[in-house]
């Protein structure tokens, strides 16, 4: 299983007209650009008035959420505009190619209303539908949470009430808590003025939630001092991920639980300094398969046959050019032949990174081989030794060797 990471980018209130970016990752920390790091999706432009200043305007794409649904598709929903009345939606098989664009009508014209922010999508399995929560300040009150439900994108019910614990709430994001049976729902919270993370906790994804829990971060956090928003949540092996947009400071941060109750605010420590994530405003980070994201993963490199997998024949077609003059060639050709550090070679760092990348794909895969014998356990299946650095260089003396005689 991959991971992906979809945000917007620009300040407030115009924010997100340059569309939507996400970077892929096979750990959850150790983020990189997907689509050369240009946007996967930018709304039709017919959806404003070319401006790019008119937040009336339905073209932005604020706060991006995406699931991958049993259907096959990645269904993804955003905020269009900061104040209108509908929400985003398209779909996509492969984050690449996007269709079914529509723009949500939320609310009717005689709803008094100003913000439709941050929805999120989930996929229901108990009830086989997807919900969708958002923010919304009926008769200019409080920014409460909504939703609404959907089986095929088409028809959708009537928006409803979800959750609001007596001060304005806003950006849900709703994870299964298999392990202890529940759901868990990341809120900004912002009672008494703060701007903080909580965690709530139902035994339905439809509610109703605890609104007890700790501050897990934001002011008055041990994690995080800055104002903070846009959760996200992901089960990544045995621990909680918690993302953040500590919009207060200008930049995403990353924090992790091990405990079996990940509502226990001291169990929770920051791992920001040890990630790599974007730079950008209010993403969600959702779990993807690794064949849906294949070409965007830095191990892609090792697939040299270009048959969207790391196998045998791979290897073999590496072992082939090992050692060997690739002089001459195009770098598409030269990276065919195994130059994965695209100095023009194909030499023992090459071998290093396709160990590497050999490794890394199958410990993605969640293969029964998976991690750091898998590189081992083909070579096994050959019935060869793993080369030493000694046997490659043999390798290669022996193979330019047979090159000089074919040209005498």
């Amino acid at each position: 299983m991959g991971y992906v990471f979809s945000y917007f980018q620009g300040g407030w209130p115009v924010g997100g007209h340059s569309g939507v970016f996400m970077q892929s990752s096979i750990d959850g920390l150790q983020f990189s650009d997907m689509n050369n790091g240009d946007a996967v999706y930018v709304p039709p432009s017919s959806w404003g008035d070319g401006s790019n200043t008119n937040t009336n305007d339905e073209d932005q794409a604020r706060d991006p959420s995406v699931v991958y649904g049993p259907d096959g598709l990645f269904h993804m929903v955003w905020t269009s505009g900061i104040t209108t009345r509908t929400i985003g939606y398209a779909s996509s098989p492969d984050l690449v190619n996007w269709s079914n664009e529509q723009l949500i009508e939320i609310w009717d014209q005689s709803t008094v209303v100003n913000h439709t922010w941050a929805p999120e999508v989930f996929y229901d399995e108990a009830n086989a539908n997807y919900q969708i929560i958002f923010a919304s300040d009926l008769d200019n009150g409080d920014h409460k949470l909504y939703s609404i439900t959907t089986t095929d994108f088409a028809n959708y019910s009537d928006p409803s009430l979800y959750y609001y614990n007596g001060a304005t709430v806003i950006d849900a994001m709703i994870a299964h808590d298999a392990e202890n049976g529940q759901y868990l729902m990341a809120i900004k919270d912002e009672q008494n003025g703060q701007k903080n993370i909580r965690l709530a906790t139902s035994s339905t994804a439809q509610g109703p939630w605890t609104t007890d829990n700790p501050i897990i971060v934001g002011p008055g956090s041990a994690i995080e001092g800055n104002a903070t928003e846009g959760p996200s949540l992901l089960r990544v092996d045995d621990r909680w991920l918690m993302y953040y947009d500590a919009y207060g400071a200008g930049y995403f941060g990353v924090a992790a639980t091990t405990d079996a109750d990940p509502t226990n605010a001291s169990s929770w420590v920051n791992l920001t300094s040890e990630a790599n994530l974007p730079s950008g405003h209010h993403g969600t980070v959702f779990a993807a398969p690794i064949s849906a994201i294949f070409d965007s993963l830095a191990f892609s490199a090792a697939d040299l046959i270009d048959d969207d997998q790391i196998d045998v024949q791979d290897w073999l077609a590496f072992q082939e050019y090992h050692l060997t003059d690739l002089s001459g060639l195009t770098a598409a050709e030269q990276a065919a032949r195994g130059d994965l550090n695209g100095d023009g070679l194909n030499d023992q760092s090459d071998f290093r990174l396709f160990k590497s990348y050999y490794n890394d794909y199958y410990q993605a895969m969640d293969l029964a081989t998976a991690g750091q014998d898998s590189f081992a356990a083909m070579l096994d299946s050959l019935a060869v030794p793993e080369p030493t650095s000694t046997l490659l260089a043999l390798f290669g003396l022996a193979a330019a060797y047979v090159c000089g005689r074919r040209l005498l």
